[in-house]
């Protein structure tokens, strides 16, 4: 008797834990997911201590849109949540520090998986140096409002507000700026003026904005020497070469785009960021200076059109299309394979670490090849055969390396027919 008391009993716990899991899952039964999400975390190149403070900016990878922002920790991480699984990139920025990725280097991107919280880690080299700051709010408080601080002698710095509005621009060199802020359905009720000095080295600012229905800018997107196919349109800032967040979209079936709420400012059109077999077609650009510009003072409606082209296919090591998840590298001295581009006369090879560095080929400042030639029968080749490169491969961390077709063969000349994609080619070291 006592033991079917006690089997009873057990029974009865077993149904009341059921019940009490179900009930506790929701109104139907389900369990909350857990969350999607990537934690960003900053450290200091010369020690690895926690970079406490960084200005943390989320990027959609596929389109170049800027969607969170979030400020590093004591813990030296910045925390991003709610997100949707695909590609990301980020770029931060820290008092003393040097931006990652430096200047209008393209961040690597990484993949962000469905119920899963990822973890990235950045390193930041040292600012030498005194320098100010300008920070402040946006009004209305939202996010994804692109802030500019531009000097006809220090260039343009730039950065994303935050969910309350709040934005902060780093390491700004001592001298006077405007500073104004975009977004789609915005405009600036007016343009902030600030001077800097090692008296008065930080600003902080009340940027308000205006809601507007702003205007239209139609065009159609020619294909050449390739299939058509779908690619996106965004407009980027003139100054900060940044995509202004609202102002991203696809192009229908007849090759045609539409961009509204577009504010007053001037801009830069651009096309097919994803990987989508396309590239801006760099031999149009080259022929038209300044056609991709775009400047709009009053509500109106524009029309752009412009020319893409087919993308130079990497074979190895490389990312599959669909994916942000390095390919396992050869070696710490990989070979790089790519199928060859009709015209080019040679390549030119480039190679960046996680923080957008540039460890091997690319250009320099003045646009020459950093590399020995590579001639056009060519269609692989391995690290560093020329010695040129800045530091060798480390074990186990990521890079990313992207190809260009020149269609000169002179040293130091380069008209671009193509290139790689700029979400392909990542890979890790063994």
């Amino acid at each position: 008797m006592f033991r079917e008391k006690i089997k009873l009993f057990a029974g009865y716990l077993l149904i009341s834990v059921l019940m009490l899991t179900y009930f506790n899952c929701g109104d139907k039964g389900v369990a909350t997911p857990p969350p999607t999400g990537v934690k960003i975390m900053v450290k200091s190149s010369i020690d690895t201590s926690l970079v406490n403070g960084a200005n943390v900016v989320l990027y959609n990878a596929n389109s170049g849109e800027a969607l969170m922002r979030a400020e590093s920790g004591s813990d030296g991480i910045a925390e991003f949540t709610n997100l949707t699984e695909g590609s990301y990139y980020a770029r931060i920025a820290a008092q003393g520090y040097k931006e990652l990725p430096i200047g209008n280097v393209s961040p690597i991107p990484f993949q962000i998986l469905k119920y899963e919280v990822s973890q990235q880690t950045f390193y930041m080299d040292t600012l030498q140096g005194t320098f100010g700051t300008i920070d402040g709010y946006v009004d209305p408080a939202q996010a994804g409002f692109l802030v500019v601080a531009s000097s006809a002698v220090n260039g343009d710095l730039h950065s994303y507000s935050g969910p309350d509005g709040y934005f902060a621009i780093f390491n700004v060199p001592f001298n006077t700026y405007s500073v104004y802020a975009v977004k789609s359905g915005f405009n600036a009720t007016d343009t902030a003026l600030v001077n800097l000095t090692s008296g008065a080295p930080d600003a902080n600012l009340q940027l308000a904005m205006s809601q507007t229905s702003g205007s239209t800018l139609t065009g159609m997107v020619t294909f050449l020497a390739v299939e058509n196919g779908t690619v996106d349109v965004s407009l980027l800032d003139k100054n900060a070469l940044s995509v202004v967040s609202g102002l991203t979209t696809t192009i229908n079936t007849d090759r045609n785009y539409t961009l509204n709420n577009i504010p007053n400012g001037e801009y830069t059109a651009w096309a097919s960021y994803k990987n989508d077999g396309y590239v801006m077609d760099p031999d149009w650009i080259f022929k038209n200076p300044g056609a991709l510009d775009v400047s709009i003072y009053s509500q109106s409606t524009l029309q752009l059109d412009f020319s893409v082209t087919g993308a130079i296919s990497i074979v190895s090591p490389t990312n599959p299309d669909d994916e942000i998840i390095p390919a396992l590298a050869d070696s710490n001295d990989p070979l790089f394979v790519w199928n060859p581009y009709p015209q080019a006369k040679e390549y030119i090879i480039e190679v960046k670490d996680m923080n957008g560095n540039i460890v091997w080929g690319g250009f320099d400042e003045n646009g020459i090849i950093r590399h020995a030639q590579i001639p056009r029968t060519y269609s692989s080749i391995r690290f560093n055969f020329d010695g040129s490169a800045a530091a060798e491969l480390q074990s186990g961390q990521v890079y990313q390396w992207k190809i260009y077709a020149d269609d000169d063969i002179l040293p130091n000349v380069q008209t671009l027919l193509s290139s790689s994609e700029d979400l392909k080619g990542l890979f890790i070291t063994p």
